[in-house]
């Protein structure tokens, strides 16, 4: 049996309020004196969210000639997802990285994201979140959801974990408690596999795992080794069962309110540093796995039958097509 450690405990911080230094207008000024922003997410410096993060940081900086800055706060320093997601609707949090499933009482329809089996492949993910589709759903929170999307950055695809039985079929879930973020969708997923879904923040999951409140959780197998839960987990399949977009975010009135050529700026920022962002994730999964194996221990169920996952979840769609729209589930399959 494995040593069980606690490598970290995180406290979530206060939302802060931040003022903006010589934002000036929008129409076409430059900031004469150097702009701060805040800009938070959940996962340690060792992830890909830290990494893309930083490289966003240094890419303003660099595109404004310095007179914009960006500081990093990771670890859920500014709160975990919900709270930076409220936050930065609010306007006290300057710009977050969270998951579409966190922002969705704002705007319900980033909801579909979390169907399982809903996208193929990364190509597929591309083609439908950079494409017409991911671009009208973006517009669409900003008009309706109060926040401005920036970029699809991605979490990618998630996985079940647990530290009691080895994960084959889905009649292997029976039973468990497993952690899921707080996505109706995704627990809906997870309770029809016959799992008990415990939705908790995940910078309270690592404590969870290691006392037993929780049998096991769901995630990208980033997370899973950035996060260290391979010390309180013991079985795993890579049965993809949902994609997970990470959307990097901004209060639309404080973005309006910078000069046109700082907007720009973080525009381009966030477009270059989320194919970095992306690209990390996908170069080192497989490294990732081979980790989580050898140095791990994990016992991983790397080839499932993905068809009898698929069909065991099906009841999920006919809960939910008609509030996403058949159409546009449909078209989000079809797209090619």
């Amino acid at each position: 049996m494995k040593k069980r450690f606690n490598v970290f405990s995180l406290v979530t911080a206060a939302v802060l309020s931040v003022s903006l230094a010589g934002c000036g207008s929008s129409d076409g000024g430059s900031a004469s004196e150097t702009t701060t922003l805040k800009m938070g997410h959940n996962q340690p410096t060792s992830s890909p969210f830290h990494a893309g993060a930083e490289n966003f940081a240094e890419l303003v900086e660099e595109k404004s000639d310095g007179k914009v800055k960006v500081d990093v706060y990771h670890d859920s320093q500014l709160g975990d997802e919900g709270e930076l997601a409220a936050g930065t609707k609010m306007g006290t949090v300057d710009i977050s990285l969270v998951a579409t499933g966190s922002v969705t009482q704002y705007y319900s329809r980033y909801s579909m994201f979390d169907l399982p089996f809903l996208f193929r492949d990364y190509d597929h993910v591309d083609k439908v979140l950079q494409g017409e589709i991911g671009q009208q759903l973006a517009k669409e929170a900003e008009e309706e959801g109060g926040f401005k999307v920036m970029n699809y950055w991605e979490s990618g695809f998630r996985h079940y974990v647990n530290s009691s039985r080895p994960l084959k079929t889905p009649e292997d879930l029976e039973g468990l408690k497993i952690r899921t973020p707080e996505w109706p969708v995704l627990t809906s997923a997870t309770e029809t596999l016959g799992a008990s879904a415990v939705p908790m923040p995940f910078s309270e999951l690592y404590m969870a795992a290691q006392h037993g409140v929780v049998d096991g959780q769901e995630g990208p197998i980033f997370a899973i080794r950035s996060s260290k839960m391979y010390e309180v987990q013991d079985y795993m399949v890579l049965d993809g069962h949902t994609y997970t977009a990470m959307l990097l975010i901004m209060n639309p009135d404080k973005f309006n309110g910078l000069p046109k050529d700082v907007q720009d700026v973080l525009m381009e920022a966030s477009k270059e540093a989320g194919d970095y962002e992306r690209k990390l994730i996908r170069d080192n999964e497989k490294e990732d796995i081979k980790y989580l194996k050898e140095e791990g221990d994990l016992e991983i169920e790397e080839n499932p039958d993905k068809e009898v996952w698929r069909n065991a979840v099906q009841p999920v769609y006919d809960k939910y097509s008609e509030e996403f729209g058949k159409d546009l589930i449909q078209q989000i399959m079809d797209t090619k």
